[in-house]
């Protein structure tokens, strides 16, 4: 779409910007849900609270807690800053007024929320086929 405006572009440029340490934490698997994370420099890992082969690295550009903070529930994973970090935060509101304001932007957000769900989705399908696989190699003992 010739001339849309983007929807990062405009996250990452009108965000509160807060810096963050390696190792430290952005937020926890449970945790209720205070905005999506736009990640505009070094890198984040999100997993289970583990290091687990399921874990996934974010650098910049990426955005981090949009499923939860759409849904308005907790967040499913754990995000690990593993390189010095500058992120930036969107609260709820700041990002419903975002999209009241800009309009155009929803059916960018709505795809984007929905290539992070789906990978959730087969995250989940993977840690469910392992635990099947775990408890049937158990029974058979």
């Amino acid at each position: 779409m010739s001339g849309a405006p983007d929807l990062l572009s405009i996250l990452q440029g009108r965000c509160g910007r807060i810096r963050k340490p390696k190792n430290s934490i952005l937020f926890r698997e449970g945790d209720k849900s205070v905005g999506v994370f736009v990640v505009l420099s070094g890198s984040v890992r999100l997993d289970f609270g583990v290091d687990c082969p399921l874990s996934r690295l974010y650098g910049p550009g990426s955005l981090l807690g949009l499923p939860a903070t759409m849904t308005k529930s907790r967040y499913s994973m754990t995000a690990t800053i593993r390189e010095d970090a500058e992120v930036g935060l969107w609260s709820p509101a700041a990002l419903n007024a975002l999209l009241v304001e800009r309009s155009e932007l929803c059916q960018q957000l709505l795809v984007l929320l929905c290539e992070k769900m789906l990978d959730n989705h087969e995250i989940m399908k993977v840690l469910h086929d392992k635990h099947a696989e775990i408890s049937l190699r158990s029974s058979l003992a």
